[in-house]
């Protein structure tokens, strides 16, 4: 059940994107026709043209959008299409889903330094496998924002990278940053306590990174591992080498799938929302809200009542998606939303979210948590958050972007390749639709990625 005050926060939420969107599009407008007394018929003119292209661009990317009228109404086959396919893993966790594929699976509590407990998914073997696991070389993938290591298990088991992975032989990890629907537990808080949530990716990279990375080493008896990233998984990484240059020589090999440093760029409608993310974050706080999209949010139940509805339905939520990270209806089917929409989003805190708005408005850097002047100085000595030295991070990097992300675009990309000092190679997904979710949902990521992206790695030996 969806308790009531975790709707406030969300209506409060699609209200400032939608109010940043339209005063950020006639801001112009009302400049110049401030005095005149057509100014606000104008404003008004605007918002509804606004509103139109939203809903149109929607419509232009939905599977019903391909069918006239006649179609839709006289078209059997399309007819008997329109109930979902059914999908038993929608319902299921991550651990169960390793099971339901047929593969070995163990689940582990990593306690960080500072108390958190994370749970950290492991993919010893083949499918079918029940002997010898383990003894392959470990791999540890790394989720984004507002994600989970079932995000790793979405797209069928042979596109997916989780997979086959294990199936190579590689001993595969999944990890579950503090926060998310896994990793809820902390030694002295509960997660209903507000500072619980005082964190963000800054200390995922300095509390978390290092506590995953020497439990995997010391179950594995290995001295490296390969580490692959998604988003907000990168950032972590990059955090975690640049403030500890020692645990590089733990690490092989780095796959960096639109990592997210730079934001300056960004041309996803988020973005409307970044100049004003310190009263919405104020706002939020005095509303008691750390939590941000978390399993019991109205968003959840918005996406399992209405979602997983029938095709009509996932469509118009795919394309939300869309709108947010860039359109792709070449790669990703709207079937695939009864796992995605099962499992994602898994929950992070406010400030974490927050924190890549202030990497926006910040322009072409990588910077952790502004805390305002005094409480800058106070942790950093210095009224601004200083940058990471990305300078510092040595190890042997491959980075992939996708033409079409709105959140981590090409030129950030382009960014982030001239600051760090080893990276191997750099490469552009060939297919001009791919968004930021294509790397994780793509039908087609076999050709698109995933066979590139093992080449690069070491033998699973």
């Amino acid at each position: 059940m969806v308790r009531l005050p975790s709707l406030i926060p969300f209506l409060i939420f699609m209200l400032c994107l939608y109010l940043a969107s339209q005063l950020s599009q006639c801001s112009t407008v009302l400049n110049h026709e401030r005095r005149s007394s057509s100014g606000r018929s104008i404003f008004r003119r605007k918002i509804r043209q606004s509103v139109s292209k939203v809903l149109s661009q929607m419509w232009q990317f939905s599977p019903r959008a391909h069918f006239s009228k006649k179609q839709l109404e006289t078209d059997d086959k399309f007819i008997n299409l329109t109930a979902l396919p059914s999908n038993d893993e929608r319902a299921m966790n991550a651990v169960q889903i390793i099971i339901n594929r047929g593969y070995p699976v163990a689940s582990y509590s990593v306690t960080t330094s500072d108390g958190y407990i994370l749970e950290l998914h492991r993919i010893p073997g083949r499918k079918g496998q029940t002997s010898d696991l383990g003894t392959g070389k470990p791999v540890w993938l790394q989720h984004g924002l507002l994600c989970s290591s079932a995000d790793w298990l979405i797209t069928p088991s042979d596109q997916s990278l989780a997979f086959i992975l294990a199936d190579l032989g590689y001993d595969v990890w999944l990890g579950n940053a503090r926060g998310n629907v896994y990793s809820r537990k902390h030694k002295t808080l509960t997660h209903t306590q507000k500072s619980y949530w005082d964190f963000s990716w800054d200390e995922m990279g300095k509390f978390d990174i290092p506590a995953v990375l020497n439990f995997i080493l010391f179950k594995t008896e290995r001295k490296k591992l390969i580490y692959i990233g998604h988003s907000m998984g990168c950032s972590m990484f990059f955090v975690a080498m640049a403030t500890y240059p020692e645990l590089q020589s733990k690490i092989e090999t780095m796959v960096a799938l639109a990592p997210a440093t730079s934001l300056a760029h960004m041309t996803s409608p988020i973005f409307r929302l970044a100049p004003f993310i310190k009263p919405l974050e104020f706002l939020l706080r005095l509303l008691k809200t750390r939590a941000f999209l978390s399993q019991e949010s109205y968003l959840n139940y918005f996406q399992r009542k209405f979602c997983l509805k029938n095709i009509g339905w996932a469509g118009l939520c795919r394309n939300v998606l869309f709108l947010l990270v860039g359109d792709d209806t070449t790669n990703i089917d709207v079937e695939i939303l009864r796992v995605l929409d099962g499992n994602t989003p898994a929950g992070t805190s406010v400030r974490t979210v927050a924190q890549f708005a202030m990497n926006f408005n910040s322009g072409p850097t990588f910077i952790p948590y502004d805390f305002g002047p005094v409480g800058n100085y106070l942790r950093y000595k210095k009224f601004r958050p200083p940058p990471y030295d990305l300078g510092k991070v040595k190890v042997p990097v491959y980075l992939f972007y996708g033409e079409n992300d709105r959140l981590v675009t090409p030129k950030d990309i382009e960014w982030l390749a001239s600051k760090l000092p080893n990276v191997k190679e750099l490469v552009k997904v060939d297919d001009k639709h791919y968004n930021h979710a294509s790397f994780l949902i793509s039908k087609n990521n076999n050709v698109l990625l995933n066979n590139q992206l093992i080449s690069f790695l070491p033998s699973p030996n």
